[in-house]
């Protein structure tokens, strides 16, 4: 009891200053470990490769970087570059063409630190030489005739222009609808390694026939039923002059539109002596037109005995009978496991003292039509009819002589999804319904007055 009043005379106890002391102490720890310890230190690493000669061209570099790091970047030394974060799997370049490059490898760590090596690499032989030719179509200035030249063996290639990738065409005529000053590339692919070889192209003016103005479109940006002022729905059972198995309705159950696509559904349903139902639409004594450009963004159906369809029909068919009034599909697809599902058709029909007709297919690299939407499109003027996929040309007919004019006349829209007919033949035991055509637009542009 003595002794703690003794500390107590001499404040020691006094809640405030032993909060003070507490304080001084936690600073004077701070202090202590602050200056009493060292910062770690970084992590020593290298940078280092080994190459070898796959053959005279080809070059396999493995990564020999010590130590703790983040990523490497090789500079080949001939224009090429690769960053990876693997540093385990070996890495190659191809060396088109002789000569002394040199080779630099840069590690970096964690801390962003970059460590670099390079050597020499002797390349003795040319493997590739990279070329080609670009020169305006005479009386075309819009058009330009390429060619490759290229020298050696390569495995792929591609023209590269404006928004287009065009591949494996030796010969390709680009367009490029205004003036100015564009670049052209042809990309060469070895050993899964790309070679650029670029040029320009100088386009002394805009293309007077460019169909810039749209003139009509349905872009199905409402609810309900396919519009009634735009569009008619055809109905009725009779085969459609194919021997189609459908039965065509007026139904939501078969052309709905909601969030801006048009959805025509295929259904396998008993309806009036039909075993499947489904829609057909036109413009039939609505809209017709002549010349311009016409194209839709659609996505597919697919399976054995779909036949989806955007095409356009002489507006004289009730008084001329079929060909003669003419055909012009845009698109059409026979599905089916066998090339159906990834293969589109553009063919035109017409009367030359019989059925006449002319057509093209194009068949996707990879996947199916029913994977994601194309535009399928047709440019059509008194000389030539030309079809599109996603903006590449893959048909084209001269359509001026006298045999062909039905296709100077005025021509209607129609899109439909068939089931079986002579053609496509019947579903068979893996085709799945329901299958839908889904329409993002359709759209018609013309010459701007």
């Amino acid at each position: 009891m003595k002794l703690i009043k003794q500390l107590n005379q001499h404040n020691l106890l006094h809640p405030k200053h032993y909060f003070r002391i507490s304080t001084a102490s936690i600073l004077m720890l701070t202090m202590i470990v602050f200056f009493g310890c060292k910062k770690d230190e970084e992590e020593e690493f290298s940078s280092g490769y080994s190459y070898e000669k796959v053959n005279e061209n080809y070059v396999m570099f493995t990564n020999e970087s010590t130590g703790v790091y983040y990523s490497l970047t090789y500079d080949f030394g001939n224009g090429t570059t690769l960053t990876t974060t693997d540093t385990k799997t070996p890495v190659y370049c191809f060396y088109n063409e002789a000569g002394d490059y040199q080779a630099t490898l840069k590690t970096l760590n964690f801390n962003g630190t970059v460590k670099s090596v390079s050597q020499a690499i002797n390349v003795a032989t040319t493997d590739l030489v990279l070329s080609f030719t670009a020169e305006v179509e005479p009386n075309k200035p819009n058009y330009y005739n390429l060619v490759n030249t290229t020298g050696g063996a390569y495995d792929s290639f591609k023209w590269v222009y404006l928004d287009k990738e065009v591949e494996g065409e030796m010969e390709h005529q680009a367009y490029f609808p205004e003036a100015g000053i564009y670049d052209v590339e042809l990309v060469i692919t070895k050993y899964e390694v790309d070679l650029n070889s670029g040029q320009k192209a100088a386009i002394t003016q805009d293309d007077p026939a460019n169909l810039t103005d749209l003139v009509w479109s349905d872009e199905f940006d409402y609810v309900g039923l396919p519009d009634s002022e735009k569009w008619n729905m055809e109905t009725g059972g009779n085969g459609w002059g194919n021997n189609e198995l459908q039965y065509y309705t007026d139904s939501e159950n078969n052309a709905y539109v909601d969030n801006g696509i048009l959805t025509i559904t295929a259904r396998e349903e008993s309806y009036s002596g039909r075993d499947y139902t489904s829609a057909r639409i036109t413009t039939q004594d609505i809209y017709d037109f002549k010349y311009g450009k016409i194209e839709a963004r659609i996505k597919l159906p697919y399976g054995q005995g779909l036949w989806p369809a955007f095409w356009l029909l002489g507006s004289n068919s009730n008084t001329v009978s079929w060909p003669a009034c003419g055909e012009i599909d845009i698109m059409e697809m026979v599905g089916g496991s066998n090339n159906g599902d990834n293969t589109i058709y553009s063919t035109l029909h017409w009367d030359d003292g019989g059925h006449a007709e002319y057509g093209e297919s194009y068949t996707l690299s990879s996947g199916i039509f029913a994977n994601d939407f194309h535009i399928f499109s047709v440019e059509w003027n008194a000389e030539f009819i030309t079809a599109y996929i996603d903006g590449i040309e893959y048909y084209k007919i001269d359509i001026s002589e006298d045999a062909l004019s039905a296709f100077q006349n005025d021509f209607f829209i129609i899109l439909n999804l068939a089931v079986g007919g002579n053609w496509p033949g019947p579903p068979n035991a893996e085709t799945t319904f329901p299958q839908t055509m889904e329409i993002d637009y359709v759209r018609v542009f013309q010459v701007e007055e």
